[in-house]
């Protein structure tokens, strides 16, 4: 390794160095350069790119290129240049520690290395070395130093300026490129923050319109099968027709037939309900003004069919069928009863005697705008109150809507005993079940209104209380999209 003791330096004796190395070069001719033996360019280790590039074109190093590199890479480069080699492991740490620690410059590395035993072997030339290096080993020399180093900052001073200015414009303008790059990375995270939100919100709609679709199709899908269903179900009535047309038919008797849909019991069973209704259905006029609830849903519908014909199945006395002739409301009416249908035609309103399902499945598709059942469907059998709300579904115009009212048995007075005044009802229908049925045939937006409340009853416990006073009917009102 090369010795290094910095206290002990000897000036006089490096300057006798110099001197006789200067005579030597000039007897023998080689004042301004050397010229190393073969023996001597055999020996050296070879150079990479990036030690040629630290030579100037007479061979010497150039120092102030050297001087641009830093820590361990500055002692590798410096030991190539001058010793030939590579630096040994304990020479580099005390030249790296001296170099960290502020106890050596560079230049005093360089001078070290140059003017050691084994640098003044391999004589490498170092351009502006000498002096630089002979200054900074003055410095150390205690009290003489110390003034040496004043003067030269005094000296110095506008060259050690000149570089603090330089240092400044160098950090100004990598602040600058700095900054530059920030704006540049910010502008492009911007329009990455901004493509993700456009490509967020392709994949939302694309997922919206996706769903949208999908429950589309299902919906047509639903309403396909709920109109294959209605098929089936009347070549299936058809068939059974034909087949009890042909069996053997039993002796005439004065007992009416088990189904609901003609009029069993002839004039005298419709003067009878007509009087049953009379006494417990209510007064005409009261029951005028409980349907007026409906007026809205009507008069919205009709705003959405164009006006479309209203038909009231069961229309019995006809106070809806009134009501709706007051309001310029075209509508008409279908019932079993002669009496009653009769009783409607001499008020001047329009009613045909039919059955409700036989005359939906007669007319067109997409023919009516609204159809209405005020206490109607308690007294279907399961399968024929399918079938009405299939046909009503088929014959109402898109926008159109249903409005099916009923006895509600949640309250408990309707659902233990006044349901069954009427004994051509058959079974109550809870709300619930009759919310399901109307959605479960193709129709949407459904709502369940309750009505006339038993106002005269108080329980004092609140749970009693409240089934015992909900409304006493309800209705469930849908809508065909």
């Amino acid at each position: 390794m090369i010795k290094i003791d910095t206290p002990g330096v000897d000036i006089d004796k490096i300057k006798d160095c110099i001197q006789q190395e200067v005579a030597q070069y000039k007897a023998a001719g080689k004042e301004k350069s050397f010229e190393p033996g073969p023996d001597f360019e055999s020996s050296l280790p070879p150079f990479d790119d990036t030690l040629d590039l630290l030579l100037t074109i007479d061979g010497c190093v150039d120092k102030e290129q050297l001087m641009q590199f830093h820590g361990e890479e500055f002692i590798n480069k410096a030991y190539m240049l001058i010793l030939r080699r590579e630096p040994d492991d304990q020479g580099k740490a005390i030249y790296l520690d001296k170099l960290h620690n502020g106890v050596l410059t560079k230049i005093e590395v360089l001078g070290r290395l140059r003017y050691s035993i084994e640098g003044r072997i391999k004589q490498v030339k170092i351009n502006n070395l000498l002096l630089p290096f002979l200054l900074k080993t003055a410095f150390k020399i205690p009290v003489l130093g110390r003034g040496l180093r004043i003067i030269s900052a005094i000296i110095n001073l506008p060259v050690i300026l000149q570089s603090i200015q330089r240092i400044e414009n160098t950090a100004i303008a990598r602040y600058e490129l700095m900054d530059k790059r920030d704006r540049i990375t910010q502008e492009r995270i911007s329009r990455l923050d901004r493509e993700i939100e456009r490509l967020d919100s392709d994949i939302t709609r694309s997922r919206c319109e996706l769903k949208a679709d999908l429950l589309k199709r299902i919906k047509e899908n639903k309403i396909a099968i709920v109109d294959l269903q209605r098929r089936l179900q009347i070549r299936l009535e058809e068939a059974e027709k034909g087949q009890k047309e042909s069996d053997h038919r039993p002796v005439s008797s004065n007992m009416p037939p088990a189904s609901g849909n003609d009029n069993a019991w002839g004039p005298l069973y419709d003067a009878m309900y007509l009087n049953f209704e009379e006494r417990f259905r209510g007064p005409e006029e009261e029951i005028k003004d409980r349907v007026r609830v409906y007026l809205p849903y009507v008069q919205q519908a009709c705003e959405h069919t164009g006006d479309a014909l209203v038909l009231d199945v069961g229309c019995g006395r006809g106070e809806w069928l009134e009501l709706l002739k007051e309001n310029n409301i075209t509508a008409r009416g279908l019932d079993l009863n002669d009496v009653m249908v009769n009783k409607c035609r001499d008020a001047g309103l329009e009613v045909v005697r039919s059955d409700a399902v036989a005359y939906l499945r007669g007319i067109e598709s997409e023919s009516l705008g609204i159809i209405t059942g005020f206490h109607i469907v308690e007294h279907l059998p399961f399968t024929t109150m399918v079938a009405l709300f299939d046909e009503a579904f088929r014959v109402l115009k898109p926008g159109g809507i249903v409005i099916f009212e009923t006895p509600n048995p949640e309250n408990i007075m309707v659902g233990a005993c006044t349901f069954y005044t009427d004994p051509s009802h058959t079974n109550p229908i809870p709300p619930a079940t009759l919310f399901f049925l109307v959605e479960d045939r193709g129709f949407v937006n459904i709502e369940i209104l309750r009505l006339h409340p038993n106002e005269s009853f108080r329980v004092e416990d609140p749970l009693l209380n409240y089934y015992f006073t909900i409304g006493q009917d309800y209705a469930v009102i849908g809508c065909k999209e």
